[in-house]
């Protein structure tokens, strides 16, 4: 009897997170087909099919930790826009250097460890599996959460390492050294220098 209630629960999670899978999946080939017929439309495309996922404040919250408190309202608000045009630079970077590569991708999906503990019993992992021609494959993993009826992304893990780790880490000596005014001035500054 129990083993059937395990059952039954696990099929109606398959059911309630396959949508998520579904979204990364159409996301990441219609990103692909479109960037291999024109790579000069890598801006358009990225703004058209991967900002939608991503939710920008959230990840803002998680990169800045305790600092994401002491910010003022003013600071939040310039620090997300400076972060989200961070991420779809470099975002965008590397799929213009990965033009010309033959990319595959295949997508299982799975629930975090200690889900409960962090205080999302709605979280998911995406587990993506990136193929690229005479390279070794890649693991991308997708951390998402359900937002007023869709699925939003919060944290990319590329071969294990958490972006919102990496960045916390670098914007953490930063903000000690900077203060938040100076982290936001000098992500300004990077992307209007490599935009």
């Amino acid at each position: 009897m129990i083993a059937l209630l395990m059952a039954g629960t696990l099929n109606a999670w398959a059911a309630d997170y396959g949508e998520a899978k579904a979204l990364i999946e159409d996301s990441i080939n219609e990103g692909l087909k479109t960037f291999k017929a024109d790579p000069s439309q890598a801006y358009k495309l990225v703004d058209k099919v991967v900002l939608p996922l991503f939710d920008f404040v959230k990840m803002s919250k998680l990169v800045l930790g305790r600092n994401w408190r002491k910010a003022t309202r003013e600071q939040k608000k310039r620090f997300v826009i400076e972060f989200r045009a961070l991420l779809v630079r470099t975002y965008t970077t590397a799929l213009v250097k990965r033009a010309k590569t033959d990319i595959k991708v295949s997508v299982s999906y799975e629930k975090p460890i200690n889900v409960r503990r962090r205080g999302c019993s709605d979280c998911i992992i995406l587990k993506t599996h990136v193929k690229l021609s005479g390279k070794r494959p890649v693991n991308v993993d997708y951390a998402m959460y359900p937002k007023k009826g869709k699925w939003k992304v919060y944290n990319v893990s590329v071969g294990g390492v958490s972006l919102v780790t990496t960045y916390r880490n670098e914007f953490k000596n930063d903000v000690r050294t900077k203060g938040i005014n100076g982290l936001i001035n000098k992500i300004k500054k990077q992307n209007r220098k490599k935009s």
